[in-house]
């Protein structure tokens, strides 16, 4: 599952668009390839909004969840060094409703992750996405990532909401390499 979400990261929102977008506002060619949910608006590239639900069994439970990111123009922005471009930063609501009730609801915003996250990360970096991974006997599992704009680098998270809705969050090792994923 950790790999289907590398994938589906990449697929959404790291891989650039061969015909990037340009505005008037931009000042010069350093926000001509966006990714492939970015815009520019006022000078400023955000992700598009984003909204996914979804349902899994847990516990003799179902529970339904939405995943919601939203560019926040309250957040500070983060400047590229090397381009000088400008990046919104993003919240992320999730919503788990469990056998029709709400069972745990919190926007997160980066700060959430601070401790997970070096400097460059604290200061440079997005909270990029959050997707369900799966169900396991400590709690329904959330890969979250923060990313530095317009690369491949990025923290894996996990957040995991438990069955009295209490959160907890880990550092993901989606990036270590074990024998299963050699390439021998």
């Amino acid at each position: 599952m950790k790999k289907l979400f590398a994938i589906a990261l990449v697929v959404t929102t790291i891989l650039p668009i061969s015909c990037g977008h340009k505005t008037a506002t931009t000042a010069d060619d350093a926000d001509s390839t966006l990714t492939a949910d970015e815009t520019v608006k006022q000078g400023i590239i955000q992700m598009e909004k984003s909204e996914v639900t979804d349902t899994t069994t847990w516990r003799g439970a179902l529970y339904t969840y939405t995943v919601n990111r939203m560019p926040d123009p309250h957040l500070d922005k983060i400047t590229d060094s090397e381009t000088g471009s400008k990046y919104m930063d993003n919240t992320i609501r999730l919503t788990i409703v469990r056998d029709g009730q709400t069972f745990f609801d919190k926007q997160f915003t980066k700060s959430d992750f601070t401790s997970y996250l070096d400097h460059n990360f604290r200061r440079n970096g997005l909270l990029e996405g959050m997707v369900f991974d799966s169900a396991q006997p400590e709690g329904l599992h959330f890969a979250t990532s923060i990313a530095l704009p317009q690369s491949d680098s990025y923290i894996p998270l996990v957040v995991i909401i438990a069955s009295d809705g209490t959160l907890s969050i880990q550092k993901d090792n989606i990036m270590d390499v074990d024998g299963e994923d050699s390439m021998d």
